[in-house]
């Protein structure tokens, strides 16, 4: 069998680990076979693993190739390959021939590959184009991934477009895509129009994908509507969306609701979103709580993170430290809260002046 052949079986396959080692022993030989298959084999599937593999592996040499195959390739998957190949390649000449293929192709499946490749090369020089289809495409996929690329690259020049889609495209996955991306920009600008899509948008997911944006934003504004969101909202990836966007903003006016959370909700996300909250606001006056919740939460994930509380808190009462050393005793407990427990322990043992937790220990009893 000629390398070819093992390389074309090896990508018919998608053996890509066993073509890996083969690409690294011998790069020169590997990589002009698989140009070759990129561009002349007879089976597409073929054609397209050996893109994919071009790109992945950022092959600068292929970059011709993968223009000629995006701008000529009459098999529309080939093409759609090559530029998402393409984004691989964050280079002057290649962001022209993906900004200029933006008017060249109607196919949006195409075209959202484009879309993509430029936000994921953080393209400046994209924002003006993508603004545009944003807010003047018909193709709702499109004006999607254009607002989802505007927030990957992170240009404050995009806010303006971002908050039209945000209030008034007709879909609302587009919508959400909005929010989420001016979340991800950080302007303060987007904060009303974010809190009004949160309060008012019945879109699906629309409340918690606002939230997440408010959260991003530290919008302490947004505290009062989240803390009645979180305790009343039927909806769980409501609840953990607006918990998460409470500990995020890091008001210690949600403290008390965030407790509530913690010891009540239902939902082990909000009871750790919850917990993690805690944690980093330093809520001394929830000492009691953590430690309830390392006793009894159902949670691995969950009392790891009350682990990890008490150890910011620093409990020094015998009561606290010895239910530590009994969940740290406890057969059953799993080894990563164990973990943490000791790691709070010896830190306590430090700060009283003690070699080791074996003398803290010891110190219960006198």
């Amino acid at each position: 069998m000629s390398k070819q052949d093992e390389i074309r079986v090896l990508l018919f396959n998608k053996k890509d680990e066993e073509l890996q080692k083969k690409f690294n022993r011998a790069k020169k030989v590997t990589r002009e076979i698989l140009m070759d298959i990129a561009e002349n084999d007879s089976e597409w599937k073929i054609r397209r693993e050996a893109v994919k593999f071009l790109g992945k592996n950022r092959v600068k040499e292929s970059i011709p190739l993968l223009k000629k195959i995006l701008l000529k390739d009459h098999l529309t998957v080939l093409r759609k390959t090559a530029a998402k190949a393409l984004g691989a390649f964050p280079e002057p000449d290649v962001i022209k021939t993906l900004l200029e293929s933006l008017s060249f192709f109607k196919d949006p499946s195409i075209l959202v590959e484009i879309i993509i490749a430029l936000g994921e090369m953080k393209s400046e020089e994209a924002v003006k184009p993508l603004t545009e289809l944003l807010l003047q495409s018909p193709d709702g996929e499109i004006r999607e991934n254009c607002a989802k690329a505007l927030g990957m690259i992170g240009e404050n020049s995009a806010v303006d477009a971002l908050l039209e889609a945000l209030k008034k495209d007709k879909e609302d996955w587009v919508r959400g895509a909005a929010a989420e991306a001016l979340g991800v920009i950080g302007d303060e600008r987007a904060i009303p129009a974010l809190l009004h899509a949160f309060q008012n948008d019945i879109g699906l997911g629309m409340a918690a994908i606002s939230a997440k944006a408010l959260g991003r934003l530290k919008a302490k504004e947004a505290v009062e509507s989240l803390l009645e969101f979180a305790q009343k909202s039927q909806n769980v990836e409501n609840r953990r969306a607006a918990t998460y966007a409470l500990g995020e903003i890091g008001d210690k006016r949600a403290a008390d609701t965030l407790v509530t959370l913690l010891e009540n909700d239902e939902d082990e996300s909000v009871r750790y979103w919850a917990c993690l909250a805690l944690v980093f606001m330093k809520v001394k006056r929830a000492t009691n709580v953590f430690l309830h919740t390392l006793q009894q939460d159902p949670s691995c994930h969950v009392r790891k993170t009350a682990a990890l509380a008490l150890r910011q808190l620093e409990p020094k009462t015998k009561k606290a430290i010895k239910i530590l050393f009994e969940v740290l005793n406890k057969e059953e407990e799993e080894a990563e809260v164990k973990e943490q427990i000791a790691a709070t322990l010896e830190k306590i043992a430090e700060l009283q002046g003690l070699k080791d937790i074996n003398e803290l220990a010891a110190s219960l009893s006198s």
